[in-house]
């Protein structure tokens, strides 16, 4: 066996290795998530001082009774947050008569860029009843934190920074009740079958 291809064996060998620890990393952050996750949102909701879009306070009234899609992300997220809202207002469409039957509550990490306004603009580019939610940064850290969910700032070029976080959508019945979990990647056959289930639980 030549050197280039011991070089290349090795090289493959590093690149599967991290590719393995970036899925362990990843699957050991969504068991946090769901295991950490409070039983009822209303246990939390009232403690923490946040707004929504339209600069209302963030309570359990703004629910409306419904059940709800809560997912955390930021509106300069590349790819996992523009393409889970669009998934889920798409899927809310096909599961419900309308897509006032179910909130997706969407929880910017990012508050120092995200505010109200922002918000709003950002999420009329998406169907579906969702309702962004931002606020004081330590407001949101422990709002966060009581779902479980993991995010760290990534410094990138020119003095920006971009976030890893974790992806995980909570779902929550019409009583406020955690009901599980959609992760990342998740089949759309099986999203559709506990959002459905989400929804009859009604």
């Amino acid at each position: 066996m030549n050197f280039a291809r011991k070089k290349l064996i090795l090289l493959s060998s590093i690149i599967i290795s991290f590719i393995i620890i970036l899925i362990l990393t990843f699957l050991f952050a969504e068991f946090l998530s769901r295991k950490n996750a409070p039983q009822k949102i209303s246990e939390i909701i009232d403690k923490v001082h946040l707004i929504d879009h339209y600069g209302k306070p963030f309570k359990n009234s703004t629910l409306k009774n419904k059940p709800s899609l809560l997912f955390f992300g930021f509106t300069n997220c590349p790819e996992i947050c523009p393409t889970t809202l669009a998934e889920l207002s798409e899927i809310t469409r096909e599961v419900t008569s309308s897509v006032d039957e179910i909130n997706i509550i969407f929880v910017t990490l990012d508050p120092k860029r995200d505010n109200k306004k922002h918000l709003k603009d950002y999420i009329q580019y998406f169907d579906g009843n969702i309702i962004g939610v931002t606020g004081d940064k330590i407001e949101i850290k422990k709002f966060a934190e009581n779902w479980g969910v993991f995010y760290e700032t990534v410094k990138t070029s020119n003095n920006n920074y971009t976030l890893n976080h974790t992806a995980t959508v909570f779902m929550i019945d019409e009583l406020g009740n955690f009901r599980g979990t959609i992760s990342w990647g998740e089949n759309k056959t099986s999203i559709i079958q506990k959002i459905y289930n989400l929804r009859k639980l009604n």
